[in-house]
């Protein structure tokens, strides 16, 4: 028998599957909808530690609150920015009650500029067996360095 633990892990990983099958344009918009509709609650939030000085980068680390929103935010992500490949796999995962706890070096370019490396840690809090929020702490510096309000 699964446990709790076991249930969360399946989830997020099965959000990640579906989240590069998406960027790769291997399912549509609407595919992907109905995938994160499955194992996301209705009024799932997403949120970030981090507002960015330079505009562009903005609605990559906004509130956004719903499928429909999250889904947007993958859209701008996609179309701005490129992440390293190999960055950005989850390690020290920890898992407390209904929370799923884990830490990302991501490396990335934001609009074709230079890449930068950023650490952060996310914390997915999940109800009734489906993910109800996700929020990104972020270490900014290293982003602000690079892409800071004189970059634009």
């Amino acid at each position: 028998m699964a446990t709790q633990e076991d249930v969360m892990l399946a989830v997020a990983g099965t959000l990640s599957e579906a989240t590069v099958r998406y960027a790769a344009s291997e399912i549509s918009a609407a595919e992907f909808v109905a995938e994160l509709t499955g194992f996301m609650s209705d009024d799932i939030v997403f949120w970030s530690s981090y507002t960015p000085s330079w505009e562009p980068l903005r609605p990559l680390f906004a509130e956004r609150r719903g499928i429909d929103e999250i889904v947007a935010r993958y859209d701008y992500e996609n179309e701005h920015e490129v992440i390293e490949h190999g960055s950005g796999v989850p390690f020290d995962i920890a898992v407390a009650g209904d929370t799923l706890y884990y830490s990302q070096r991501e490396t990335a370019s934001f609009f074709e500029k230079p890449l930068v490396t950023w650490d952060m840690v996310t914390k997915v809090d999940f109800r009734d067996g489906r993910i109800a929020s996700i929020r990104m702490f972020v270490d900014a510096a290293p982003i602000e360095q690079v892409y800071g309000a004189p970059c634009g």
